[in-house]
């Protein structure tokens, strides 16, 4: 059974905010906006926990107190109070039976604390809600919304692993989240004081990787005027994160290994090796096992790097997720916009239920950041996240047995050679670029470009546009 508690407050928005943050908890939280609302939720079910305002044109805690405390004598309460008044509405609320006392404006963090000290509260969770929560009491997973049994495992893993220095490779398809699960993996780590430092492999050019991993000693190239620190070294104490492990280069490759076996790496330039304490963690949405066996990827750095692998599942096969990121997503959206909305509506709510979200949590966001932007400041609405669904359903839609077929039937030697012509075109000829589009390796790729004869035409498009990287390849 998961736990309950009622919200009351006058303030809808406000309402919403804590109802979000205790359901992202995976907390059963039910609103409430005046006194005569409140008690009816409570006849009808008795909630181990209130978190209500003390007074307002609508509400009076301390009635609300004790008509509680008469249909549930084990009922806790918490008090919202104002920053203005604080000293004297303390000692009222204590003195009206408050188990405990929030002063606004109130974070998540505070108000997850706040409830976490409620004994009575606790002892209602049961079943297989019990361990998520007492993962979310006991570790810092306040970015992290979502209580399904695959997230409720990735938590547990998480939670074990944290406080070793053991290599993780986090995988998983594009915006599931991964470097969140990479911050929560340091945040509760030992080395959560240090600095967390990440590097995004596929965003740098391959000659740059290494320098900015390593760091070079002045004059070791042109350019190199004085000596440059690499994230192993900016990182040390701490976490370096390398998000996208799978593209990098097969040198950087090799260097990196070493410095997993003995601690030690060469910055450019330098005879002299570094030593530093980091720990490392990796995240790819490629399938290494594929970059291995087409040479894209080496098999003794991968089992370096997956000595802990944690994999994040996608959205569409976590349904139950969908709904608590929604509203962890408008909790913080509201402050980023300048807008803020009261909450979903129930049919918005079954809309979001029935998208696959192929883009995973990070399409979800944007298109609840899209729905609080064209809202009227009510209730979100289906509409609200079908005004600009157009212009965005190319992107989305690509699911299996989504294509339409025309009647006569497709080439597909031809539809490859286009895809191929068209990524390459859209990176300049750039084959790390192009074959991150397409979503195969970089060998892969130059075997294609090779077969389509796509590399004389490429440098004469090149030569003719004076070298411009924004040319694009014409059709066969």
């Amino acid at each position: 059974m998961q736990p309950a508690a009622l919200v009351v407050c006058n303030n809808p928005s406000e309402r919403a905010t804590y109802a979000g943050w205790l359901r992202s908890e995976g907390c059963r939280a039910v609103e409430a906006g005046s006194l005569v609302e409140a008690l009816t939720q409570h006849e009808r079910h008795p909630f181990a926990l209130t978190l209500s305002e003390l007074a307002s044109p609508c509400v009076d805690a301390a009635q609300l107190i004790k008509s509680v405390r008469a249909i549930n004598a084990q009922a806790e309460v918490i008090v919202l109070l104002s920053n203005s008044d604080r000293a004297g509405a303390a000692v009222a609320a204590m003195e009206a039976g408050a188990d405990g006392v929030l002063v606004r404006p109130v974070s998540r963090a505070t108000l997850l604390a706040g409830i976490g000290r409620m004994s009575g509260f606790q002892a209602q969770i049961e079943g297989p809600d019990v361990a998520g929560w007492r993962l979310r009491r006991r570790y810092d997973f306040s970015q992290i919304a979502g209580n399904s049994p695959h997230m409720r495992r990735v938590l547990s893993l998480l939670g074990r692993v944290a406080s070793h220095d053991t290599p993780v490779l986090i995988t998983g398809e594009s915006g599931v989240g991964k470097e969140l699960i990479a911050r929560a993996i340091h945040v509760n780590s030992p080395r959560a004081e240090r600095p967390m430092v990440a590097l995004n492999c596929a965003a740098i050019p391959e000659p740059l990787v290494e320098s900015e991993l390593f760091g070079y000693q002045r004059g070791a190239f042109t350019g190199a005027n004085s000596d440059k620190p690499g994230l192993l070294k900016t990182a040390g104490g701490g976490t370096l994160f390398l998000d996208e492990v799978a593209e990098l280069p097969l040198a950087t490759q090799t260097k990196l290994l070493r410095f997993l076996e003995d601690g030690t790496y060469f910055p450019l330039g330098s005879v002299q090796p570094l030593t530093t304490d980091v720990r490392l963690l990796a995240a790819t949405n490629a399938a290494l096992p594929k970059r291995i066996a087409s040479g894209g990827f080496r098999r003794d750095l991968y089992y370096r790097l997956s000595v802990f692998p944690l994999h994040i599942p996608p959205l569409r096969e976590r349904p139950e997720d969908i709904l608590p990121l929604a509203q962890h997503f408008l909790a913080h959206l509201g402050h980023e916009v300048g807008k803020s909305v009261p909450g979903l509506s129930r049919e918005a709510v079954r809309y979001l239920r029935s998208r696959s979200w192929h883009g995973n949590a990070r399409e979800l966001r944007n298109a609840v950041e899209r729905a609080v932007i064209v809202s009227n400041g009510n209730l979100l609405t289906s509409a609200d996240f079908r005004t600009l669904e157009a212009q965005v359903e190319p992107v989305t839609r690509l699911g299996l047995g989504e294509w339409e077929f025309p009647e006569e039937g497709i080439d597909l030697p031809e539809l490859n050679r286009t895809l191929i012509a068209t990524a390459l075109g859209r990176s300049g000829f750039n084959v790390s670029g192009a074959s991150r589009l397409l979503g195969i390796t970089r060998p892969a790729l130059r075997h294609r470009i090779k077969k389509y004869g796509l590399a004389k035409e490429g440098k004469e498009l090149r030569d003719r546009a004076g070298g411009s990287r924004a040319v694009k390849l014409r059709g066969k």
